[in-house]
């Protein structure tokens, strides 16, 4: 069947620099993390991204997501961590109303549904647009947003759609965007990179 076919698992075996998005996101998160620094898992899921972020020399964690189910979730894969976590039942689009302007270093977007969960029940266009603008003035400067997308299915096609769309747009000088996808993986995730200027 050919490279297309192959799940992740299998892919694992056959490539020393990165095997799939998640790869890639660790190492960028593990070189941009500096002692003291505060990030933001914006979309915790079943807790994967917060579990590595706690991993890093954080000051804390903020970890938000609508669903209780993830947030219980969540709570749990992380019951060992010894940094502080601040877990916030709530929308992603409203970070800045816990969170202080320029003062997260990066913040962290899997997009999608919980998965095991209501499928029906996923971020849409409109509120991750909206949080990514709310990020944006979160961010220190040099900080960064990482966002996973997932354009399998109508919805998070048009997610990713969007989000190309408007990052494109924004000032060279105040932003580097970058946009990784594996050209040869049908309807693979990609990931969207937004850092902000040490300058601005």
């Amino acid at each position: 069947m050919g490279i297309i076919g192959e799940t992740e698992d299998r892919m694992q075996h056959k490539f020393a620099l990165f095997n799939s998005h998640i790869d890639l996101s660790h190492a960028l998160w593990k070189k941009l993390i500096l002692p003291g620094d505060i990030a933001v898992d914006a979309t915790a899921g079943n807790g994967h991204d917060s579990l590595y972020l706690a991993t890093l020399p954080l000051q804390k964690l903020f970890i938000f997501d609508i669903q209780k189910e993830a947030i219980a979730a969540t709570r749990k894969r992380l019951k060992d961590v010894s940094i502080p976590l601040l877990f916030h039942e709530c929308c992603h689009s409203k970070l800045d109303e816990v969170i202080q302007e320029r003062s997260i270093k990066l913040v962290v977007y899997n997009l999608g549904y919980l998965p095991g969960s209501d499928k029906q029940i996923k971020t849409g266009s409109k509120t991750t647009l909206q949080s990514i603008q709310v990020a944006m003035r979160l961010l220190v400067p040099g900080g960064c947003i990482c966002i996973t997308c997932y354009p399998g299915h109508v919805e998070g096609a048009h997610e990713e759609a969007q989000l190309i769309e408007v990052s494109s747009l924004l000032s060279p000088a105040e932003w580097c965007v970058s946009w990784h996808r594996f050209q040869n993986r049908k309807e693979s995730p990609s990931l969207l990179i937004l850092q902000k200027s040490e300058n601005f």
